[in-house]
């Protein structure tokens, strides 16, 4: 059976009323469900952040008009989906991670693919250069092997350099998550192809991005949010001042999360961005040791016990 929430979500994302980020803050703080929204009056639905505009949409929606073309769009990504061997999980959904539903807009709908059960881990961020170092990708797969080995999922975006390392090293010992700025069917960038198959049967790739979404340069920062909001941290191996791994680590300390860098070379380039971060607070790491120190696992633990429901198969 296809799931109501799941659907009525799709209708509305597709209906261009609201974005996938917009809909999760609107719906996150509160108890509203997506599926309940035709139902509830016109000044509640402003009352629970929704522009003028988009209360009417959704009341004209809701009273029938383009219901059969926005139903038969969202059935056809939903069967899309599973046809991929993937599944959506909204804000409703059980398995959907704690951690990221505390971000100021987490996404109303990820689709995930691979070990749905490591949402519930523990999870650290390491992130990094494309053009990383062969000494930063030696211990950017050290410290992920590390990390996994004492119970930590890490999460990383899948990117050449130190993303792709990160995921490896995890493999080794432990688990990780891929956060992809593209469709869910989509592999990229195409030397990936293979690593990204073996974490869909191994580990876990996760999207905010509608199946066939191509790669675009705005989705990659945008998904940088996830990747921090699904962790405790976030470790910067190595990294210029103008790389996009600086962004994670600014969306790591907006969302109350730690922020780490490995120190490097100072003549080079690579290393500015860690340095910067390490100039303003960032935890200094040279082992496993000092992530794990530095990580608030103790009060999470009571967090997600409080929070999770029991969602084993």
């Amino acid at each position: 059976m296809e799931p109501t929430e799941t659907l009525a979500t799709l209708r509305l994302l597709i209906s261009g009323i609201v974005t996938n980020a917009r809909l999760g803050r609107l719906l996150a703080g509160g108890q509203l469900r997506v599926a309940d929204l035709p139902s509830v009056s016109y000044q509640s639905l402003l009352d629970s952040g929704f522009s003028r505009a988009g209360a009417t949409e959704i009341q004209r929606i809701a009273a029938g008009q383009c219901a059969e073309r926005l139903s038969n769009a969202a059935a056809e990504i939903f069967a899309a989906t599973l046809d991929e061997g993937a599944k959506p999980i909204t804000l409703a959904d059980p398995a959907y991670p704690v951690l990221l539903k505390q971000i100021y807009d987490p996404p109303a709908l990820l689709f995930v693919k691979g070990r749905v059960e490591l949402l519930g881990g523990f999870c650290v961020a390491m992130v990094g250069s494309r053009k990383a170092s062969t000494q930063a990708k030696r211990f950017t797969r050290w410290l992920a092997a590390e990390l996994a080995g004492q119970g930590l999922t890490v999460v990383s975006g899948l990117a050449r350099g130190v993303d792709c390392n990160a995921h490896t090293g995890a493999l080794e010992t432990g688990n990780t998550i891929a956060v992809i700025g593209t469709g869910i069917d989509v592999y990229y960038p195409k030397a990936n192809r293979a690593l990204q198959q073996q974490l869909e049967n191994e580990a876990l790739v996760i999207t905010e991005f509608f199946p066939g979404a191509p790669p675009r340069g705005a989705q990659f920062p945008q998904r940088n949010r996830l990747i921090s909001g699904l962790s405790l941290g976030t470790i910067v191996v190595e990294a210029t001042v103008r790389s996009g791994s600086l962004i994670t680590a600014r969306f790591a300390a907006e969302q109350g999360r730690e922020v780490f860098a490995v120190p490097g070379q100072v003549d080079r380039e690579q290393s500015r961005g860690g340095h910067q971060l390490l100039r303003d607070g960032a935890t200094l790491v040279e082992s496993a040791d000092d992530v794990i120190a530095g990580l608030p696992i103790s009060g999470l633990m009571k967090l997600h016990e409080s929070t999770r429901p029991d969602v084993s198969p």
